[in-house]
């Protein structure tokens, strides 16, 4: 099947992000077609937030540029959404499930208006799209650590965006609930979205993902699992042997 027939979902060209006088990023091109699971591996501090950060439009290049669906970042509000790591949310804000998801439409609703009925169809379905309808009048600080990331993709999801971009959402979590989140990201691409997700866990990087991004500073490489975990190739930017055990041959559907 080609991804190829419109615009990349994400097209990064040439970018360098600086934090003081050492690059973060240097030079990275990548380009991800439209309807793919992305995961962003690579050494801690190599750059896989700065990465997110960037295509967010959240730090400015200091060379480069990215480019959503064809269209400069700074004029795609709306066709991207984040869904940040756990800890960087307040959960003991009083606040519901319903509500937190309801946030993914106020980019949408004109400050001196109400939430209309579509609006709260879209929260309604994004819920049941992640599982999580049943727990629509909860306070989000009594749901477990994978509930709660499960409704922040709603959030993302509500938002009507196209490309979604999660910080490593399995982290901290037990494999049950693993699985359940890898469920909605695969639901979430069946539905046409594109995603890309920071993750850690290289002995389950093949398993979950179409694309793998390799970053340390550079891109080392993009492709599917197969081509990028290349012994050789993690043990030069894990700067040491690093062998994946049971890491199956080929890559995500």
């Amino acid at each position: 099947m080609s991804h190829n027939a419109g615009p990349y979902a994400i097209e990064v060209e040439h970018l360098t992000v600086s934090y003081g006088p050492s690059p973060a990023l240097l030079d990275v091109t990548v380009r991800i077609e439209p309807g793919l699971l992305a995961g962003v591996i690579g050494p801690n501090g190599g750059g896989k937030s700065t990465f997110i950060k960037a295509v967010l439009g959240f730090v400015k290049p200091d060379l480069g540029r990215v480019r959503i669906l064809g269209q400069p970042v700074e004029k795609t509000k709306g066709l991207v959404a984040y869904v940040p790591q756990r800890g960087a949310v307040d959960w003991d804000f009083p606040i519901t499930v319903e509500q937190v998801a309801m946030m993914g439409r106020y980019g949408r609703i004109p400050w001196w208006k109400d939430p209309g009925r579509q609006d709260k169809d879209l929260v309604h379905q994004a819920l049941a799209m992640v599982r999580m309808e049943d727990f629509r009048h909860r306070q989000i600080g009594q749901l477990s650590g994978g509930q709660q990331q499960r409704v922040f993709m709603a959030r993302a999801l509500a938002q009507g965006a196209e490309v979604l971009l999660l910080d490593e959402p399995f982290a901290g979590v037990d494999a049950a609930t693993e699985r359940a989140i890898l469920d909605v990201l695969s639901r979430a691409r069946a539905a046409g979205k594109t995603l890309v997700v920071v993750h850690h866990d290289l002995a389950t990087a093949a398993e979950y993902f179409d694309r793998l991004i390799l970053i340390k500073q550079r891109c080392y490489g993009y492709g599917p699992p197969e081509a990028v975990l290349q012994e050789e190739l993690l043990s030069e930017v894990y700067e040491g042997k690093l062998r994946l055990f049971g890491a199956p041959a080929g890559g995500g559907a």
